[in-house]
């Protein structure tokens, strides 16, 4: 298992993951290696284009955050304001 580095951040992206049943996910990686080791460790889904979705390429951290799953509706607003 990969142990991360965190004395340097860089900006993660979100990936598109398709289930064998057709069921659409997205999770967050690192980098490219990440979706790697979790697509080896889940044999059922796959990630098309091996790219992120969605990214920023530079890090920002934020004041008064915090680390949540969001509500459908949530992405989904989220991702039209992109």
């Amino acid at each position: 298992m990969r142990t991360a580095d965190y004395s340097t951040k860089k900006s993660c992206g979100i990936y598109e993951l398709k289930s064998e049943n057709g069921r659409l996910s997205y999770k967050i990686f690192a980098d490219g290696e990440d979706l790697l080791l979790y697509l080896k460790k889940n044999k059922g889904k796959t990630c098309k284009d091996m790219k992120p979705v969605f990214m920023i390429e530079e890090y920002r951290e934020y004041a008064n955050t915090q680390i949540r799953k969001l509500t459908s509706d949530e992405i989904q607003r989220y991702m039209s304001e992109r």
